[in-house]
């Protein structure tokens, strides 16, 4: 039953995220619907992802050899490191609310899956070997 709900939600999410796709490129902002469906599944969090993205301290980054990742700017020389193409963010919040209380994602994935599907994440291309050690923590 719980794997049920898990794919519902990735699947719901998966359509609100495209619909915030369709609506910026077409209109240039979120519809009424998508930020209603945004606050339904993640309430609060939500909030918090818009208010990163207004921050403009997301950045898409990509290597040589085709790995990418999102990175979420804390402050000047702090950030949290998010994988694209799954749900995993570096935050202590990670841990604690997705791993442990079941949320179904951090502010900082949430912020960076709405900020690409907009198109206004900073692309940024590191070296292989940069990215290597930004998922290692260095």
């Amino acid at each position: 039953m719980e794997e049920m709900m898990t794919v519902a939600v990735t699947e719901t999410f998966n359509f609100v995220i495209e619909n915030i796709a369709a609506d910026f490129s077409e209109h240039q902002k979120i519809s009424e619907k998508s930020l209603s469906m945004l606050s339904f599944l993640f309430g609060f969090t939500a909030a918090q992802a818009l208010d990163l993205i207004d921050k403009k301290c997301i950045s898409h980054i990509t290597s040589p050899s085709g790995r990418e990742l999102f990175q979420v700017q804390r402050n000047v020389t702090e950030f949290h490191v998010c994988l694209k193409d799954s749900n995993y963010c570096t935050c202590p919040s990670f841990i604690y609310n997705v791993v442990k209380k079941d949320q179904f994602m951090c502010k900082h994935k949430l912020a960076a899956s709405i900020c690409f599907a907009m198109g206004l994440c900073k692309e940024v291309q590191y070296s292989d070997e940069t990215v290597s050690l930004m998922l290692i923590g260095y």
